[in-house]
């Protein structure tokens, strides 16, 4: 490795003569004064920047993660941004019809008991229009479909009586058709867990999902999920975006944030353990910080598979048991030190360690 550049050598002796200059005048000496300085910038005195000096830091702000990296195109796909309790907030889904054709609500019906909130939506007409009634999601400033490319679904339902159900892919105004698929649920009030492929059939850069139906009757929805078929590595990344960060070298991965894991209140931090295990089964939690809700599908397992796709050493971020505008008391401190213990089990620990073992059930030994 060469010395300093020699425009930097240039800066330092300007600013050097400068603060001479200023001083000289302050203390009566000669303005005129001369002084030398000898640099040496051989390399044998050069310090070699250590490998691991350049990496990135991720926090979980302007949708960089839910919207972002992550690939999920549903929006609030569990239908409850406003957290446990009913009526929830399902902000961004709206529907598809009108009051006198279509009735939605929040009731905690689901069948994950970690995150109890379902849409219960009541098809009230007898004669519905021809494309049905129903609900639809935007996504994160509508969904970027591209024609020929594959969209796994996923979503959970059920019913008391058999109904028919469409879930489409449609432009932002619903008037074109990209993809759909049928669903016939059987009306035994069972929940049921329904996997179907989507292709497109056409390019729309603003598109959204929207599930119809043109029979009355009630059903009730749950984890409505969209991803790309063609992720990273099959884990959940978009693959332009992991790629510009490969570009960049990184030789470590700072996640999942400073703000976002502190929260503004306690009771809204990250918690790694509730983003671990299955998506459908994790609560999520708002981020009081930047004041948006994220269901956590890209959580402490997503981020240590992210850094070893990209070769980065994975640095956690965790939380010390203090926030913007609260904080525990020290003697009460314990619980917070062994999380992070526990954390670090996790991430590091053998297939036969308590949290080890929940890492290799998700599929990494």
């Amino acid at each position: 490795m060469e010395g300093p550049p020699r425009t930097l050598i240039h800066l330092l002796l300007l600013l050097l003569c400068i603060a001479s200059k200023c001083l000289g005048g302050a203390s009566g000496l000669n303005s005129t004064q001369m002084v030398t300085l000898k640099v040496d910038a051989s390399p044998k005195l050069a310090r070699k920047i250590p490998d691991t000096f350049l990496g990135v830091f991720f926090e979980e702000m302007g949708h960089g993660g839910a919207g972002g990296i992550w690939a999920e195109l549903v929006s609030n796909r569990g239908f409850e941004a406003g957290g446990p309790n009913t009526p929830s907030n399902i902000d961004p889904w709206l529907i598809v019809g009108d009051d006198s054709s279509v009735y939605v609500e929040t009731d905690r019906s689901s069948c994950f008991s970690r995150n109890i909130v379902a849409l219960r939506m009541e098809v009230l007409c007898n004669d519905c229009p021809a494309g049905g009634v129903g609900i639809y999601n935007p996504g994160f400033w509508g969904m970027n479909i591209e024609d020929g490319k594959t969209y796994h679904l996923v979503m959970y339902v059920k019913s008391p009586k058999t109904t028919c159900l469409t879930v489409s892919l449609t432009s932002s105004d619903g008037l074109q058709n990209l993809a759909s698929v049928t669903i016939i649920v059987a009306g035994d009030s069972k929940w049921i867990k329904v996997e179907k492929k989507l292709v497109a059939k056409g390019t729309n850069r603003t598109s959204r999902l929207q599930i119809t139906s043109k029979k009355k009757g009630t059903v009730w929805l749950d984890q409505v999920s969209l991803m790309p078929a063609d992720t990273y590595k099959g884990h959940g990344f978009r693959k332009g975006l992991v790629s510009m960060l490969m570009d960049l070298k990184p030789r470590f991965l700072r996640f999942p944030g400073g703000c976002f894991v502190e929260g503004g209140w306690l009771r809204n931090a990250f918690r790694w353990r509730q983003s671990i295990g299955p998506w459908e089964e994790r609560p999520g939690h708002f981020g009081d910080c930047w004041q948006y809700w994220t269901d956590d599908g890209l959580g402490y397992y997503e981020f240590l598979l992210l850094s070893e796709d990209i070769g980065a050493a994975p640095i956690w971020v965790f939380n010390n048991g203090i926030s913007y505008n609260d904080e525990v008391n020290t003697a009460t401190i314990a619980p917070f030190v062994k999380d992070i213990l526990d954390s670090l089990e996790f991430a590091r620990g053998s297939a036969n360690s308590t949290w080890g073992s929940v890492r290799a059930k998700m599929g990494h030994p």
